[in-house]
């Protein structure tokens, strides 16, 4: 996770810099600023440009997660204009000078505030100050659970009334169509997906991929993002073109748009145009492989080869091996379709997509 640490005294920047020595040495990258008038130096420690309310729109966009040395009415001023939706803010922590408090302040479960405040305070000996409901009665919410999964809740609102649900001491029944490796709790009970239809009075998590599931009042559709859409095109491809093939491809097969994980395509088309900006509607990371690579990929999965792709790119084919090389643990769930100058397969993990 990419980190701000930002203080406004001397004291504060001196804490800033072991709490970012902390994120370091747990694997985030973080950078500690000040406020441009402060009177002192210390090493690592970066000046705004401007004020803190001037600078905090590009910190809040540019970073995962802010973790603000002042005091918290400073943090709520300063971060209120900026807020958005549980999906998008960052996960803000505040913390007093003295490292007595880590207060969860924004995002405490989707973004992961939550977790941040309590490594801070595991390693300073702060006390993390954590006040969503689920946290409190020591349950699992729903939305930490799809995140460290990475599962794409439906409809988003569901989760509110399950998080409730568990936070008044009552259980969630879990039924998975993929192996994920959960444990039976006081708040928590998985369950095979094959009992589904003997619990439609509980509270239900399920975990599909399909696109004809439909969630009841009490249900929380999680949809696993597994799915990557293997590309190959004609130059000049219109963006509009290959979208419309990899919603086919998700049609044909069944399966939830909130499922793709990725788009794939080899290494002399990730340029294109239609493709690069299909990635970016569709908001999911554009990856390439190189020639040698998909050959390969076409001889270990056994891919049918195209004589004409060999003659015009130098590979058996682009769209099936792609989509293969992307998915560690995948098999091929739809192979080629061809469209107006595009082809799509589609390729699922089955298992550990969410490490």
């Amino acid at each position: 996770m990419k980190i701000a640490i930002i203080a406004v005294t001397e004291r504060g920047a001196g804490l800033g810099v072991k709490v970012s020595s902390i994120l370091k040495e747990s694997g985030h990258q973080a950078n500690i600023f000040t406020v441009p008038g402060a009177a002192f130096a210390i090493d690592g420690v970066e000046k705004l440009q401007g004020s803190l309310g001037s600078e905090m729109g590009w910190l809040f966009k540019e970073h995962r997660g802010l973790v603000m040395i002042m005091a918290l009415g400073i943090v709520i001023r300063t971060i209120a204009p900026h807020i958005c939706d549980k999906k998008s803010d960052p996960a803000v922590v505040a913390m007093d000078e003295g490292g007595s408090h880590a207060i969860s302040v924004l995002s405490g479960h989707t973004g992961g505030a939550n977790d941040l405040a309590r490594l801070i305070a595991r390693h300073t000996g702060a006390r993390a100050v954590i006040t969503t409901a689920t946290d409190v009665m020591g349950a699992p919410a729903v939305d930490v659970l799809a995140r460290d999964f990475k599962l794409e809740p439906e409809p988003a609102d569901s989760v509110k009334k399950i998080n409730a649900a568990l936070a008044r001491g009552e259980k969630l029944h879990w039924f998975s169509e993929y192996p994920l490796p959960l444990e039976e709790s006081e708040y928590l009970s998985p369950r095979p997906w094959e009992a589904l239809e003997n619990h439609c009075g509980d509270w239900r998590a399920l975990v599909t991929g399909r696109s004809n599931m439909v969630a009841g009042d009490r249900d929380v559709l999680l949809r696993p993002r597994n799915l990557v859409a293997g590309v190959g095109s004609k130059k000049g491809i219109e963006r509009s073109a290959v979208i419309a093939e990899i919603t086919g491809a998700l049609a044909a097969s069944g399966r939830s748009s909130l499922c793709l994980k990725a788009m794939a395509t080899i290494e002399q088309k990730s340029f294109e145009k239609g493709i690069v900006e299909a990635a970016e509607e569709l908001k999911v990371p554009l990856l390439s492989f190189k020639i040698k690579d998909i050959n390969r990929a076409i001889e270990d999965f056994g891919l049918k080869k195209s004589e004409y792709v060999t003659g015009k790119m130098g590979v058996g084919g682009v769209c099936e091996p792609a989509a293969m090389l992307a998915c560690r643990k995948g098999i091929l769930l739809a192979g080629k379709i061809k469209g107006p100058g595009v082809t799509v397969a589609l390729a699922e993990e089955k298992y550990g997509w969410w490490e």
